[in-house]
């Protein structure tokens, strides 16, 4: 039996479907009382604005400045109304990070499979349990 491992990156969640149909918990953003709930549109937003640093070619070896971060919270704060910090995109940086650290090692795992009309890894189920943390 194979499981797909479906990577969303638009909305940042992962889920866990078996071949034939059905699907696992989603992971989500929670977080404690007045912390930045980034919505899926606002993640989108936040990496296009990097992107968009980086073709300007501002990013170093070790990472973006603080000036730069700024900007890209001066960028979403103006466009969504609410206050963000360059603390909170680059903190929300790191999570993208290693979301695709973990992605990567998937995707490169031996017997591994990618389906690009899915965007999916597709895994034996032994191996999908071996490095997935399945939390109930």
């Amino acid at each position: 039996m194979y499981v797909k491992f479906i990577c969303s990156f638009a909305c940042g969640k992962y889920r866990m479907a078996e071949a034939g149909g059905g699907n696992g918990g989603h992971g989500g953003h929670g977080g404690h009382h007045g912390a930045l709930h980034w919505t899926t549109n606002m993640s989108s937003l936040m990496l296009r604005r990097m992107v968009e640093l980086i073709a300007t070619g501002v990013r170093t070896d070790k990472g973006f400045k603080e000036a730069h971060l700024n900007q890209v919270a001066r960028s979403l704060s103006d466009h969504y109304g609410i206050e963000i910090s360059g603390t909170q995109v680059y903190n929300h940086l790191r999570k993208w990070r290693q979301r695709w650290v973990r992605i990567t090692r998937l995707k490169d795992l031996s017997g591994a499979l990618w389906d690009d009309q899915t965007s999916t890894i597709i895994l034996e189920e032994e191996h999908y349990m071996g490095h997935v943390k399945v939390c109930v």
